[in-house]
């Protein structure tokens, strides 16, 4: 199972995103470059970032600090936030990103993700799939839409998207724990490869998940809050030490 750190990025700055405001008490540092390096030097075998500022904008924000983290690591990196449209899928591909996470654009339109993959290739676009108690929330997380995640999914499926990552955003604030239920429900009614994030506080967390078939979990909070150190994690889990 792959271990994927995450790295979310407001103002040129890694921050908390739970604090929707951003404040000075949610940066985590003030050079996610160096943040960057320091996951790559834990065995971070891909980096995950998201552009906040993007995802609750539209458009995509901090590109100079995307392509400064790009440049500078020698992992793969996938990038998501307010990518909506095929230009800025290919200016970010470009850039040297390895794959994209399309969230809000695969809700509102899901011929647009038929056109990414047929245009770019399946392999270089992942679905987000925010969930709030079964239900789809887009636009930063800020909307609750009348999706069900399950049926968003199907959707992305059919539309020749392989990958897709599920987040249980009530989870993601709390960071006590995974919905096992939820997560087991999600990954036995998909037929793709699905990657876990929100609320993974520990090692044990990890096991379970991967005990229900996941592709990999995406570690945020955790590892900033030390519940989680990620050479443990990528050790245990990924190279099967």
């Amino acid at each position: 199972m792959k271990i994927y750190a995450a790295i979310h990025i407001s103002n040129g700055r890694s921050v908390n995103p739970n604090d929707l405001h951003y404040s000075q008490n949610s940066i985590i540092t003030n050079d996610p470059v160096k943040l960057a390096l320091h996951w790559q030097e834990q065995g971070a075998s891909m980096l995950h970032l998201i552009d906040l500022d993007a995802a609750s904008m539209g458009y995509p924000v901090n590109g100079e600090t995307i392509q400064d983290i790009v440049d500078t690591v020698s992992i793969p990196v996938q990038y998501g936030g307010g990518l909506r449209t095929i230009k800025d899928i290919d200016n970010y591909l470009n850039m040297g990103v390895s794959r994209v996470i399309i969230g809000t654009q695969a809700i509102q339109d899901p011929r647009f993700l038929k056109e990414a993959a047929s245009i770019f290739g399946a392999d270089k676009i992942l679905v987000g799939i925010d969930a709030d108690r079964g239900m789809a929330v887009s636009n930063g997380r800020e909307k609750i839409t009348n999706f069900n995640v399950i049926t968003l999914a199907k959707q992305a499926e059919l539309s020749g998207i392989r990958t897709v990552i599920y987040t249980d955003v009530v989870c993601a604030k709390e960071v006590r724990g995974p919905h096992l239920d939820d997560v087991r429900e999600f990954i036995e009614k998909t037929h793709m490869d699905v990657i876990i994030s929100g609320g993974i506080a520990s090692l044990s967390d990890i096991r379970d998940i991967q005990e229900l078939n996941a592709h990999g979990v995406i570690l945020g909070a955790a590892l900033y809050t030390n519940k989680i150190h990620l050479a443990e994690a990528v050790s245990t889990f990924e190279r099967g030490a």
